[in-house]
């Protein structure tokens, strides 16, 4: 959840830290902080509730220097909860929870240690400052045995200016190099702009900087072999330019969409061919929007390959005790590659003997290390807290998923297969609508809640749409089957009140338009998106949006669009950011 960087520099590095944290903004935060070594040996720190904004100044003295954003878990947003913390001759950044922090601040207590935040993080480094003997790896080594629980450290010591010592458990962490700079970093995209190369650290691995190197080791300080990478150019973080990033990358959908499928028409299968031809069992996990897709690829994959496919969420799937095992796959669905519950289920479906099959995209992810096999998707860099463009790659990349698993099973593709290139014009069609959508927003930007209903596919969908009002217009909105309004929601029907309706099944429509008759029947103001011109023309909806027609298998991949920018629109009426929705955050690295 927490951004963390570390940079020591061949010069002040003040404004790289900075510019690196500005670069994490995305994950979402509440705080910020910088703490720097001065050439006198002496640490700074610089800390604010708010934005990375409230940091700049004049620059902190010193070439090495930890900064941080931090999205509260223990401790309400504060100048005091901020990281970095200091504790004697250390500050630390921490992102992750320690689950045992309370045995050990109670410990420290005994033992007559002040704290001066609520936070787990400042009894590590509290750990560290007891455990040092002129040793700096050393005193980092020992706290961590005491830990239990995710982290990823970054850490300073006074008495050594030009070194950090970084520890990755279950926590990302990633290091970079460039001509004039070493880094850390907990996010391979806020290191693009200025890292030329790139490792990510494993778990249980330690990054020492110093001495114009980097170098990876185990708790004893053994050195472990490790290969850097070169940043590709397309994981670079751009600008918004004008307008906010969620606007840009719905704008973007269509390129994204292009070039995921050149990506998947480029990936080779045949490694994973066993699987896909004998696997006996399916199961798919993911959390978020990213649930939404895997469930949305549970419902194609079982019609298309009469395989019993099982979906849950992530967050559930890892306590379930689930029956899963050798020859079956397991699909991890993340768009970071970081989201600590579907790292967790694909570690326990991995260890039962399962093929971990990941969809992310990036490349250099946890995820992506773990799995037998990876789909990387090319949605390009996603930098708005609310996905958009990464939820329709990831439709796109589970649907030709799918493909492949009945082509290895059948040698036939689906019908839809050949569709699929026609995709991103048909994204872009979609953009028609959002004039009728803004208009929409305005007329309803007030409304106190709000249903998305669907049947089939058109259920996640739904779902998928009135997560986005959820998420950035801080509106009630749920997403329902829409023959399950009148098992109790309808209840909730008053006046006014807005129900959205996608249709894109015509052997569906008619029923789907039953619903949404029940719901107007009883005052609401009703909305249908769909392709199908008798649906439109037939429904007795108050709005109607009509889609650009293509196989109805593929609808789901084209009908969120206009409600993503329906969420973004009615957002900015609202007068929020849709990029930095408040308590969330991008990449989910906490339970």
């Amino acid at each position: 959840m927490c951004g963390i960087v570390g940079c020591v520099s061949k010069e002040n590095c003040y404004e790289k830290i900075l510019s690196a944290l500005s670069g994490l903004e995305y994950r979402g935060y509440d705080s910020a902080g910088i703490a720097m070594v001065s050439p006198s040996k002496t640490l700074n720190v610089r800390k604010k509730k708010g934005y990375v904004s409230n940091l700049k100044g004049k620059p902190l003295a010193g070439d090495t220097g930890i900064g941080h954003t931090r999205w509260a878990t223990h401790g309400k947003p504060s100048d005091a909860n901020a990281h970095p913390h200091v504790s004697g001759k250390f500050a630390l950044v921490h992102n992750g929870i320690v689950e045992n922090f309370r045995t050990l601040k109670d410990e420290l207590l005994r033992q007559g240690e002040v704290f001066l935040s609520e936070t787990d993080s400042e009894v590590i480094v509290k750990l560290i400052a007891r455990a040092y003997d002129g040793d700096f790896f050393g005193a980092v080594a020992k706290a961590c045995e005491r830990l239990k629980g995710s982290y990823a450290l970054a850490v300073l010591c006074a008495d050594f200016p030009g070194e950090i010592v970084g520890v990755r458990q279950g926590s990302p962490l990633v290091a970079g190099a460039a001509a004039d700079a070493l880094y850390l970093c907990s996010d391979v995209p806020a290191l693009c702009g200025a890292a030329e190369f790139i490792c990510p650290a494993s778990d249980g691995e330690f990054i020492r900087i110093g001495g114009g190197k980097i170098c990876f080791c185990d708790g004893q300080g053994r050195e472990i072999c490790k290969q850097f990478t070169r940043v590709p150019p397309e994981s670079r973080l751009t600008s918004a330019a004008s307008g906010t990033f969620m606007e840009k990358e719905i704008s973007e959908i269509p390129r994204a969409l292009s070039d995921t499928l050149a990506g998947l028409t480029e990936t080779d299968f045949a490694p994973c061919a066993r699987i896909l031809r004998g696997a006996k069992q399916v199961y798919a996990a993911a959390c978020g929007t990213a649930l939404h897709a895997a469930e949305m690829f549970a419902d194609v994959a079982e019609s298309e390959v009469r395989c019993p496919v099982f979906c849950f969420a992530a967050s559930e799937f890892r306590y379930r005790d689930p029956l899963i095992g050798k020859d079956d796959l397991f699909v991890a669905v993340s768009q970071s590659g970081e989201t600590a519950d579907t790292l967790q289920a694909a570690r326990l479906a991995k260890e039962r003997g399962a093929y971990v099959l990941a969809v992310t995209n990036i490349a250099q992810s946890s995820l992506a290390s773990l799995a037998h096999f990876t789909i990387v998707m090319r949605a390009g860099p996603e930098i708005a807290v609310a996905a958009t463009k990464s939820y329709n790659c990831q439709l796109l990349c589970l649907y030709y998923l799918a493909a492949q698993m009945k082509f290895y099973r059948t040698q036939e593709f689906p019908d839809w297969f050949a569709s699929l290139p026609s995709l991103s014009s048909a994204a872009e069609e979609t953009f028609g609508c959002f004039l009728q959508m803004s208009a929409l927003a305005a007329k309803l930007k007030d409304a106190r809640g709000m249903f998305c209903l669907g049947r089939g596919l058109d259920v996640r969908t739904a779902e998928e749409g009135a997560l986005k009002v959820k998420e950035i217009a801080y509106v009630f909105a749920e997403g329902y089957a829409a023959g399950e309004l009148k098992h109790g929601t309808l209840a909730l029907i008053e006046e006014g009140f807005p129900v959205f309706t996608i249709s894109t099944s015509p052997a569906l429509a008619s029923k789907t338009d039953n619903a949404l008759a029940e719901a107007k029947a009883r005052g609401a103001f009703t909305v249908l998106l769909s392709q199908d011109t008798a649906a439109l023309s037939e429904s007795c909806a108050d709005c109607k949006c009509a889609l650009p027609a293509l196989h109805e298998k593929l609808m789901p991949v084209l009908a969120v669009i206009p409600l993503q920018y329906f969420a973004c629109r009615m957002c900015l009426l609202r007068g929020y950011d849709p990029d930095k929705p408040r308590n969330l955050a991008k990449s989910v690295t906490v339970e």
